[in-house]
């Protein structure tokens, strides 16, 4: 490894802006650049300079998804095995990859399954990264309608996002306020957590927690269609509770507390189920004096150690903590207001 800088992540273009890890998710990511090796048709290729994201809370690192001169490095007709692949994107009018020419219908795209599934597991994974980052910077507009082509099927997502998190950014459906869309954040992590968010809805939905069903998913993680949850995140009402003993506050603190001591306790009964507990991951339902806690994200947190929790920390220290980095961040961006019930209590597990 050759480091040679350390700087807040940004995109090219855009103004730096900082991330929170999305393994320990507390600390922030920064670029380092590193030297990168990758196999093509069984050559060894070393790209010097390379940017990758660090956090130096946990040590997780991973390519930057935005380091596009990589990519380009790698799609040039010098690669055979990706030049099928190259012609196909430019026969389809992209440029630069993955905007495509027409910016009216189909201004956005994801490349095929069957295209992926061709490259080799080192440009696989670069393919995808880069490809995720081009689409996230294709939905930057601070307002608007976007059409999306996945696989010849347009999604018409409204702008701006709707919100954001450690793994992944959701947006909106233009005249379909029952489901949200949600793509990965660019990085090999934040995919396998879209996977596991996939697989593990049915478990939690069979186990009674009330969660968000999935209705159309990719299978290398690029993205998800799931339904809209009712109500507001803890990160957003928080601090809109009022005094710790006001009958809002007690009622919420209540919910929350049986709420997160009953996925404790599925995590003790199921080791495999282990999920983060944040705030901006438990949705708030209230209504008529009553309040129901909903579980946003289902994907696993398999770092996460919960062996020494206590509620009173969570919810006097922890919460405010990071409601603060959430905004540090950009993460809060929206109350989620006329959100409308849908999620999977009770129901039978739905086909994939």
């Amino acid at each position: 490894m050759n480091e040679t800088s350390a700087t807040p992540t940004t995109r090219p273009g855009h103004a730096p802006r900082a991330e929170i890890c999305p393994r320990c998710e507390d600390g922030l990511l920064i670029t380092v650049e590193t030297t990168h090796e990758v196999t093509v048709e069984g050559s060894l290729v070393r790209i010097p300079r390379v940017r990758a994201d660090e956090c130096r809370t946990c040590g997780y690192r991973s390519l930057s998804g935005r380091e596009a001169r990589l990519i380009e490095v790698l799609f040039t007709s010098s690669y055979d095995r990706i030049t099928d692949l190259v012609a196909d994107l430019r026969s389809a009018g992209y440029r630069s990859m993955f905007l495509r020419e027409d910016r009216t219908e189909t201004g956005l795209g994801f490349g095929s399954s069957e295209s992926v599934e061709s490259l080799a597991g080192d440009l696989r994974e670069l393919y995808l990264d880069n490809e995720t980052s081009h689409v996230l910077d294709g939905l930057q507009a601070a307002a608007g309608l976007v059409s999306l082509d996945v696989a010849g099927q347009v999604h018409r997502l409204a702008l701006p996002k709707l919100g954001e998190g450690e793994n992944g950014t959701v947006f909106n459906y233009d005249g379909r306020p029952e489901l949200v869309f949600k793509v990965a954040k660019p990085r090999p992590y934040c995919r396998d957590h879209l996977l596991g968010e996939n697989e593990m809805t049915e478990f939690f939905a069979g186990q009674g927690v009330p969660v968000p069903r999935i209705r159309q998913s990719d299978r290398f993680g690029r993205f998800v269609v799931k339904d809209r949850l009712a109500g507001k995140s803890l990160a957003v009402i928080y601090d809109h509770l009022g005094a710790p003993d006001s009958p809002r506050h007690e009622l919420v603190r209540d919910a929350v507390r049986q709420f997160i001591d009953r996925l404790l306790d599925l995590f003790v009964r199921h080791p495999g189920s282990k999920v983060s507990v944040s705030p901006n991951n438990i949705f708030v339902v209230e209504s008529a004096g009553a309040c129901e806690c909903l579980l946003v994200d289902t994907g696993l947190a398999p770092f996460h150690d919960y062996s020494s929790f206590t509620f009173d920390e969570y919810w006097d220290e922890t919460v405010p903590q990071k409601i603060r980095r959430y905004r540090e961040v950009g993460y809060i961006e929206s109350d989620h207001d006329d959100a409308p019930a849908s999620q999977a209590k009770g129901d039978p597990p739905q086909p994939r």
